[in-house]
């Protein structure tokens, strides 16, 4: 028996993600959208290989090391213009 992702199971309950989620043609387009090209080229700008050990930790549940690394990038106009495209777009 397959065991539960934990995170995932998180995502499902949020009403937003378990929307997007299930929309794969809106997920990949926000997966390819500029704001999430420029946010991804910033993190990893920002936080090098420390970024993929920071989300694979997140996928396992204990996602303050990511949350650390996207609030630093936040800090510049580049990464605060970036996440709020991005927010802009899961909203519509």
């Amino acid at each position: 028996m397959p065991q539960n992702d934990p995170a995932m199971e998180a995502l499902k309950k949020d009403p937003q993600a378990a929307k997007l989620l299930s929309d794969s043609a809106g997920l990949q387009a926000l997966l390819s959208a500029p704001e999430t090209q420029k946010l991804m080229e910033l993190l990893n700008r920002s936080a090098g290989a420390s970024l993929q050990t920071a989300a694979q930790a997140a996928a396992k549940g204990k996602p303050q090391d990511l949350m650390g690394l996207l609030n630093q990038v936040m800090q510049s106009p580049e990464g605060a213009q970036a996440v709020e495209g991005i927010q802009k777009k899961t909203k519509q």
